[in-house]
Order: C-alpha cells, then structure tokens, then sequence
C-alpha cells in the first residue's frame, strides 16, 4: 500500500508525516483528516459544526448520554473506551471554555448581574470582580480534587472507585453541571436575573445530578443511596461554607472589604 501511494501524487500527512496519495481524504496511519487548502472561515464554520453540531458527534453524543445513562461514558471511560465518547480532560476542558466566555460575557455586557447583595459602591464591586473572576478557571480546576475527595468519603462504604477513579467521575459531573450552569446564568442574565442568587439554586442542581450518577455507577437502591446522598449534601455545604470564607478573606485581603464597609 506504501509503495502505490508513493507512485501517485506524493502527500504527507501533516500529523504523523505518513506518505499518502491525492484520493486519500483520511491518513491512514493516524486517521487525520488531509487539509491541503488555506485556512478560511468556511474551513473553521466545517470543523466547529463536525465537533459540535454534528448529531452523530461524541461530543454531543457524550453530552446527552451523561444524563440518560452517565455510567457509559463514566465507566465506559474508566474501562477503556477511549473513541465513543469524549474523555474527561477534553470534556472538563470544554466546560471551561464555556465557563470564561459565561464570565466574560456577563462582565462585559451584564455587570448589573454580578452585583453583591448590599454593596452599592462601584469600586469595591470591580474589587471583588476582579479577586474572584480572575481566578475563576483556576478555581474550577482546583475543586475537582476537593469533590472526589467528598465523593469518596461519602461513599466510604462502596469500593468500586478508587481515588483517581472517583476524580474522572466528578470531572465529567463538574463538567456537566459548569455547561448546564453558564448557559443558564447568561440567560438569566439577560432576563435580570442574579449570578449569585441563580447560582446557589444550580448548586442543588449539582448535588442531585451528582448523586443521579453515583446511583447509577454503584447500582444503588434509593434506600441505600439516602445515607450516602446525605453524607455527599452534608460534606459539600461545609467545603462550599469554607470557599465562602476563603472568598471572603480575599476580599478584605484585597481591600474590597474597606470598599464594603464604606458601601453599607
């Protein structure tokens, strides 16, 4: 096969350098698509819709079977299947991207939204605005460790998971829950609603479908999920009531807190 294509037009595939032919739309050795045009808008509009909006895609594909059945794409993941559905670091990164564009775009156009409860002054608002929001991925990113740790403490009687096994669980349900929750807070931005108001009632909407997805890896009857959901819910209030004084702290830190005690 080598040695055919050698003998017509001679091509090398931009990923693995394989040689291929001109018929050849896809190399064989790596699966790459061949791209021998210019990059234009129309090439970009191709790939963002064969990755997105594409209904046969996995990114979609993942997407919808994390809510009907999330042990495929959990397990299935945790298993070995690598091409049906997306992994947990392309899925945890998507969600991310999802999440700047959600705060960019409710900054830019949206600030009203973003308003503390009580604080009227402009200057400590862009204080806290920016000792939060600027470290927003970063935070996101250092949770994940946080939840599977209170995921397998919640779950201390079930030992199907290990630690590292219970992070891809929580950075699929992070990832879930980060796409679900930007999308949402920026519409309810746009109809006037608070990110920090809107934001506590998604919190339960995170709690839940996390718990969905424990009782679906671990096979659990509602009768024994109740002690584990109420461990989960209970250890989670207390990490989110310690992020809050974290925040808080950063905030006087910063000196957002002279900028509120003025405001009040």
């Amino acid at each position: 096969m080598k040695n055919e294509i050698l003998h017509s037009e001679a091509y090398f595939c931009k990923n693995c350098h394989a040689p291929l032919s001109s018929e050849h739309e896809y190399c064989y050795a790596c699966g790459a698509k061949k791209i021998d045009s210019r990059l234009d808008l129309k090439l970009v509009f191709q790939e963002f819709s064969t990755i997105f909006l594409n209904i046969d895609n996995t990114f979609l594909k993942t997407f919808t079977t994390l809510f009907k059945a999330p042990e495929k794409v959990i397990d299935g993941y945790i298993n070995g299947v690598r091409k049906r559905y997306l992994n947990v670091i392309s899925y945890f990164t998507i969600g991310l991207t999802l999440a700047g564009f959600q705060i960019f775009f409710l900054r830019k156009f949206y600030p009203e939204s973003l308003e503390l409860p009580g604080l009227s002054d402009k200057a400590g608002q862009i204080l806290i605005f920016n000792s939060i929001y600027d470290y927003y991925s970063l935070i996101s990113i250092l949770l994940i460790p946080v939840y599977a740790l209170i995921a397998k403490l919640s779950f201390f009687n079930r030992k199907k998971y290990n630690y590292t096994e219970h992070l891809v669980v929580m950075g699929y349900v992070s990832s879930q829950y980060t796409m679900i929750s930007a999308i949402l807070l920026v519409f309810a931005a746009i109809f006037g609603g608070n990110f920090y108001f809107i934001g506590n009632i998604l919190n339960l909407f995170f709690m839940l479908f996390a718990a969905y997805c424990y009782k679906r890896l671990l096979n659990l009857s509602l009768s024994q999920l109740l002690l584990n959901i109420l461990l989960f819910i209970g250890i989670t209030f207390i990490v989110l009531l310690a992020v809050v004084i974290i925040t808080a702290l950063i905030i006087v830190a910063t000196g957002a807190g002279e900028a509120f005690q003025h405001s009040v």
